[in-house]
Formats: C-alpha cells, structure tokens, sequence
C-alpha cells in the first residue's frame, strides 16, 4: 500500500504540473501555493533527477517525457468525468472523487476503449481540453466513413449520436444542457429557417454551426 500511495503522489504531482502548464504558470511559487502541506517538494526533486522535468530558478519545464506522461494522466482523468457525466448521468461537480480514483487505474487499452466509447470528446465536463489519443488520431481517418453532421440528415429523420466535435467548450456545454450526448436519440424537424431538432421529446432550435458538430450514425438508407 505504500508503493501504491507513492504513485499516486506522483501522479497527483504530474496532474498539478500538467494544470500550471495550462495555465502558464508552471513556477516553484505557484506549485508551493497548491501544496500547503509540502507532500510534492522531494518528488519534485526527483522528476528532475530523471528528466521528467527541468528546474531553472523559478521555473519548471517539463520535458518532452515529462508533457507525455503529464498527458495521459489528465486524459484518463477528464475521460473519467466525461464517462460519468455522459453515460452514468452524474453532474460535474460529482465527478471529481471517482475520476481521482480512476485515473490511477485505468490501463491504457481501456482508456482507448472509454475515449472510442464517448465518440473522442474534446472537453471534460468543466470545459478543460481532453489531450488527444492514439485512438483520437485514427478515428479522423475512419470514423468519418461512418457518422455524418446531423444537419446532413434529411428532415424527418431519426439517428443517434455517435459523438460531438465541438470545438469550443461553450457549445460542448450548450449541447450537453439541452440533454444531447453520445447515445442520445435526435430526430431532424426542419432546416429552415430555424435548424429544429426533437431529443428526448422535446423540440429545439440551434445555430447551423451546432448542428454541423452533432455526429450521428448513419443507417444503411443514408
């Protein structure tokens, strides 16, 4: 158990460094601000012994190890909160617990497996970034083939989402309040003037541009 709660120290540390980094404010001050009790001090002391990172004075780089598994750290903790939000139903602000404990076990395969699952979102639940996979990078070469934007459906159709390829966390957030997530059933009412969609019984007007990052199935009619 000690191994174990040693690692996990090092992961927390790698998610804390990964956050500054975001924030471009990857010093020794801000990391001391968020470790009030000193746990990261000897730990950060080895990452630079091991070229996970540089320390120059004040400032912390990580290296080009160091930024990759910061990386998969984070991405299997916001997959986590997405895999919870979106499939299990729960709220952002229950998610953070269960994806601490998640992303300390996930092995990479089924973190592929979860990021495939969820359609390859592009933001956690709270509008952070997703680091992008391997299975992020061949879904664009093979996915397309087999979804399409919900705005090319005809009207009258139903389809369901396969995932949403919203570019900016407002409209991931906007989708996602109006209860559309991979899975969810739509059904196109009408394109003009106003794109009209029906999800879970209820009828809602969008912008084109949502509807051109909604990506539904295609049947074998499309």
């Amino acid at each position: 158990m000690a191994h174990e709660g040693k690692s996990y120290k090092k992961d927390e540390l790698m998610e804390l460094l990964w956050h500054l980094d975001e924030s471009h404010d990857l010093t020794l001050d801000s990391l001391r601000s968020h470790d009030e009790n000193g746990i990261f001090e000897s730990t950060l002391l080895e990452f630079s012994s091991n070229g996970i990172l540089k320390l120059e004075g004040k400032f912390i780089t990580l290296t080009d190890e160091g930024r990759q598994a910061a990386s998969d750290i984070v991405r299997r903790h916001r997959l986590a909160e997405r895999l919870l939000v979106d499939v299990m139903r729960k709220t952002p602000s229950e998610t953070e617990v269960a994806a601490c404990e998640f992303e300390h076990i996930l092995a990479t395969e089924i973190v592929e497996s979860i990021c495939t699952l969820l359609g390859h979102p592009r933001f956690c639940p709270h509008g952070s970034p997703i680091p992008r996979g391997r299975c992020c990078e061949e879904a664009t070469k093979t996915v397309n083939s087999l979804t399409m934007p919900v705005y090319d459906l005809s009207a009258g159709q139903t389809a369901k989402v396969a995932f949403i390829n919203a570019t900016d966390a407002n409209n991931m957030n906007k989708l996602l309040c109006i209860g559309i997530t991979p899975g969810s059933i739509i059904k196109l009412q009408q394109k003009r003037p106003a794109l009209v969609l029906e999800v879970n019984k209820t009828i809602i007007a969008i912008d084109d541009s949502l509807g051109k990052e909604i990506n539904v199935w295609r049947s074998a009619s499309n």
